[in-house]
């Protein structure tokens, strides 16, 4: 028998709560201070694109490689430049900093060891997740098999809770345009007024059933 799925955890602001196995996630963390102070001062290019590979060589998050990278809000009121940025995880703060000054955050799903890859350049960094779906698997081989270097990919998330994490629109997710119009985030709740495929053969045959007790 199929234990049923605990529903998801909200802490009393309404965001997704920490599960155990998420604390044991170690983030390397930055403010918005920080982040603007390395751009004043030229350690990180504001006009380019910033993903972990230029945070990691800036020296911004310190020389250990962590499980992942999270913006924190310290000196928002300060933050000027539009920047475009990826990075594990933020919060709504520093996202509402970010875009108040002009710029773009999505935030994506990485691991210790794609981090070291995409600082050594044995990753590309992208915010498309790997195709699902049977149809897609030739398509991906052919890529891998013309291209003159050999990238290893990025990984998705698989876990329940990363997965709602990076499906909601609020984090801005990298996932979030999977998203049905209605639908939420979490993998728990269905979309109001959705019903089971079945539920409407179920009516038909019971109908049927009807009809041939009757005549």
């Amino acid at each position: 028998m199929r234990t049923p799925l605990p529903p998801p955890a909200f802490s009393s602001s309404g965001d997704l709560a920490d599960s155990p196995d998420r604390l044991s996630d170690e983030m390397s963390v930055f403010n918005l201070d920080k982040l603007q102070d390395f751009i004043d001062n030229g350690r990180i290019d504001g006009t380019k694109p910033i993903t972990p590979k230029e945070l990691i060589k800036s020296g911004i998050i310190g020389r250990s490689v962590k499980d992942g990278i999270k913006i924190l809000a310290k000196g928002s009121e300060q933050f000027k430049s539009p920047i475009e940025i990826m990075v594990s995880r933020a919060s709504a703060t520093a996202i509402k900093a970010i875009e108040d000054a002009g710029g773009k955050i999505v935030t994506r799903y990485y691991t210790k060891e794609s981090l070291k890859r995409l600082a050594s350049g044995e990753s590309v960094n992208t915010d498309k997740p790997l195709p699902v779906g049977a149809e897609h698997v030739e398509s991906v081989l052919a890529q891998a098999r013309t291209s003159e270097k050999h990238f290893y990919r990025l990984p998705d998330c698989t876990s329940r809770w990363d997965i709602e994490y990076y499906r909601d629109p609020a984090h801005r997710g990298y996932l979030s345009h999977t998203l049905q119009p209605g639908e939420s985030p979490s993998l728990y709740f269905k979309v109001p007024g959705e019903k089971p495929a079945f539920a409407k053969k179920a009516k038909i045959k019971s109908a049927s059933e009807l009809d041939a007790q009757l005549f």
